[in-house]
């Protein structure tokens, strides 16, 4: 017993029956199929840009989370009473009083602000280096912008 197959099918390397009739796909047949594709990738604007409206497309922001752990609160201060018992927070206090401060000026952070142990970390140093630019009882250079 052979197998008899259909003349109109072949194999192919893989040993999978194929027809010889079979329409093969032409470069302007596989083009209009990528034309007409409903899958192309969609032309995405930048998210900073303002929508019609005027308004932007930011997304909601969560609310203030409060710190309550109170070993955590208790090192927190520790860490600003360290910063505030220096020349130059001294000197700060002094040279800039509260009604002139600006945004440039350093800021105590706020230990009841919910912070991750890191981001803490990074606003107490950055708070610290800012405040030496007081140590010495000069006043500090403030460069001229033009």
């Amino acid at each position: 017993m052979t197998d008899s197959k259909p003349e109109s099918l072949n194999e192919d390397v893989n040993g999978n029956e194929s027809s010889s009739e079979v329409r093969r796909a032409t470069k302007e047949k596989m083009k209009e199929d990528r034309d007409n594709s409903t899958s192309r990738k969609r032309v995405k604007y930048n998210s900073k840009s303002e929508s019609e409206d005027g308004k932007t497309n930011r997304p909601p922001r969560k609310p203030l989370e409060l710190e309550t752990d109170p070993e955590i609160l208790q090192r927190r201060q520790k860490q600003i009473d360290y910063g505030k018992n220096t020349v130059g927070y001294q000197n700060y206090m002094e040279q800039v009083p509260i009604n002139q401060r600006t945004k440039e000026h350093p800021k105590t952070p706020d230990k009841y602000t919910k912070y991750s142990r890191r981001s803490w970390d990074t606003l107490i140093k950055i708070w610290r280096k800012n405040l030496h630019e007081y140590d010495s009882s000069k006043v500090p250079d403030v460069e001229e912008s033009d």
